[in-house]
């Protein structure tokens, strides 16, 4: 079952996260897949109304974006 995270719109190029299984992120809707694919959400840690956790490097090691979950959504 993939999840999708929706974010906080901040001026961003990037709102929305689709997940699978495992938490790797293999789609990011509207821009930058080309970054954040491939990187790692511990579904289990994400919380609506906090900040997003992620693991992608070399730009996040074990980090949070400085975005909020405003949505988490089983497709």
């Amino acid at each position: 079952m993939k999840t999708k995270i929706t974010l906080e719109d901040n001026g961003q190029d990037f709102l929305e996260f689709i997940c699978n299984e495992e938490g790797m992120i293999v789609e990011t809707y509207p821009f930058q897949g080309n970054i954040w694919n491939g990187g790692f959400i511990p579904i289990d840690m994400a919380k609506v109304g906090e900040v997003c956790p992620l693991h992608k490097p070399p730009h996040v090691y074990y980090g949070y974006l400085k975005h909020k979950i405003v949505k988490l959504e089983r497709l």
